[in-house]
Order: structure tokens, then C-alpha cells, then sequence
């Protein structure tokens, strides 16, 4: 049995990710135009926010909507796992750039890093910031499902173009990403020799033009594919039925407006 490689895993996991948000665990819990609009509203107050509140507010909110709704909890939290991988790893330098009192060295040969107290403390609040804007948009998204999205997007009058493409790329990005692993496996699969790990690196990242090629590949057919079955008028999607608002539609939307409120006037 072959053994994935940690690049294999984790496009496969990310696929899954993916078609895990497509469908939505409880997809009827709020109005479409208003559990986007929120989402949006905490997505951005947490991504801009200065002090620790917030973003804290927003993962404690993210983790009780999850609960509440009664979705599977272990598949929710791999995404807000891997942006925090991806995060610490882009934020690695920031608390050897800032200038402030030092706390920690880290002699490397002739080279001496010296971290500070401000760098730390940058770093921590740029990871806290960008884990809990993607866990509480996520926790929507998983709970609505991608469907609601697009429809709740079509009710705040966004261009029906745009919807429609959001659509298509969360159908393909899962096929891509899968097709992405299959050209790996192939790859390695040819290596009949020890090689150093920048010749492996180089002989991978054929794969990239390869995967633009089959992409341009798919559009062209998908493209088609949309023409042939639009003989008449062509409707991009079909029109919603206005959704009731319930009471907790504009609490929701009323908390959204509150933690909008609180992160500009007093900077948290």
C-alpha cells in the first residue's frame, strides 16, 4: 500500500474541506441574506480589530454555533487547524524584525536573533485575527452550507455573475484538487532513483503548468457545456423566493451590527 506524502494529504484534506461546506449541516437555521450579511460584518470587524476582544468574542461564537446547530465538530475544526499552520508559519519572522525589548535569542553561527516583546505580541495578535475571521465565516459557511451562501448573496443584490461563478469554482476546486494529487502520484511514481531534494522540487513543480493547462482544458468544456444548454434567453440562476425574517434572524443580525459598533468606537 502506497503511503501518502504530507503534500498529498493535505490537498486531500483540504478537498474535503471543501465538500464538507458545500451542503451545510443545518442550512434552514437563517434567513440566506442575513446569516451572509452577518457573517461578513464579524468576518471583517475581527480581521481589523486592534486589541484581543473580538477576535476572542468571534472563536468563542464560532465554537458555540458548531455546537449548537449539532454539527460534527471534527470536521469544522481542520480548517481553522490548517490557517493556523499557515499563519504561524507566515508570522514566524515578526518577532525577530520588530524593534523593542528583547526576550528571547536565538544565536544561528555568526548570526544573533533577538526576539522582542512587541514582535511576540504582533505575531500572536496577527494569528489570533486571522484564525478567528476564517472560524467564524467557516462556522457560517458550514452550518448554511455553500448553497445558502450564494443564494444569500444573490439576495443582497450582488451581480448574479458573481454568484454563479462562486458556484462553479466551489463544484471544481475539490475536482482540481484531487486532480492535482492523482499528477503527483504520477510523478513520484516515475522516480526510479534517490534524487536531492531540489531536483524532486523542480520535478514536481511541473505539475503546476500541467494543472494550469488541464484547467483552461476544463473551462473550455465547462464553458460549452453552459452554452449548449442556454438555446434561449440565458438565466444564471433562478430567481429566490423571498425567506421570512424570524426573531432570531434579527438578533443575529442586531449582535452583528453591536460587535460592528464595538470595534470601531473603541478599538478592540
Amino acid at each position: 500500500m502506497k503511503v501518502k506524502s504530507l503534500t498529498e494529504r493535505f490537498l486531500e484534506g483540504l478537498a474535503e474541506a471543501i465538500d464538507s461546506l458545500t451542503v451545510g449541516t443545518s442550512p434552514t437555521s437563517f434567513n440566506s441574506s442575513i446569516g451572509v450579511l452577518s457573517s461578513l460584518i464579524f468576518t471583517g470587524s475581527t480581521a481589523f480589530s486592534h486589541g484581543y476582544t473580538v477576535p476572542l468574542l468571534m472563536l468563542l461564537m464560532s465554537f458555540m454555533l458548531i455546537l449548537l446547530t449539532h454539527s460534527p465538530f471534527h470536521m469544522w475544526v481542520k480548517i481553522p487547524l490548517l490557517i493556523l499552520m499557515w499563519a504561524s508559519m507566515a508570522s514566524a519572522p515578526l518577532p525577530f524584525m520588530m524593534p523593542g525589548e528583547p526576550v528571547a535569542v536565538l544565536s544561528l553561527g555568526l548570526i544573533e536573533l533577538r526576539a522582542t516583546r512587541e514582535g511576540v505580541d504582533t505575531m500572536l495578535m496577527f494569528v489570533l485575527r486571522v484564525v478567528a475571521a476564517a472560524a467564524i465565516f467557516t462556522s457560517f459557511t458550514f452550518v448554511m452550507g455553500w448553497r445558502r451562501i450564494v443564494r444569500g448573496l444573490q439576495g443582497l443584490r450582488v451581480p448574479r455573475e458573481l454568484g454563479v461563478l462562486l458556484n462553479l469554482s466551489i463544484i471544481h476546486i475539490p475536482l482540481f484538487l484531487r486532480e492535482a494529487i492523482k499528477m503527483l502520484s504520477a510523478r513520484e511514481a516515475r522516480i526510479m532513483r534517490k534524487i536531492r531534494s531540489r531536483d524532486l522540487w523542480r520535478l514536481l513543480s511541473t505539475v503546476v503548468g500541467d494543472l494550469l493547462l488541464r484547467s483552461y482544458e476544463r473551462a473550455s468544456i465547462l464553458e460549452k457545456a453552459i452554452k449548449a444548454r442556454s438555446f434561449a434567453t440565458i438565466e444564471l440562476s433562478p430567481k429566490n423566493l423571498p425567506e421570512a425574517l424570524r426573531i432570531k434572524d434579527l438578533c443575529l443580525l442586531a449582535f452583528s451590527l453591536g460587535v460592528l459598533a464595538l470595534t470601531v468606537w473603541s478599538g478592540v
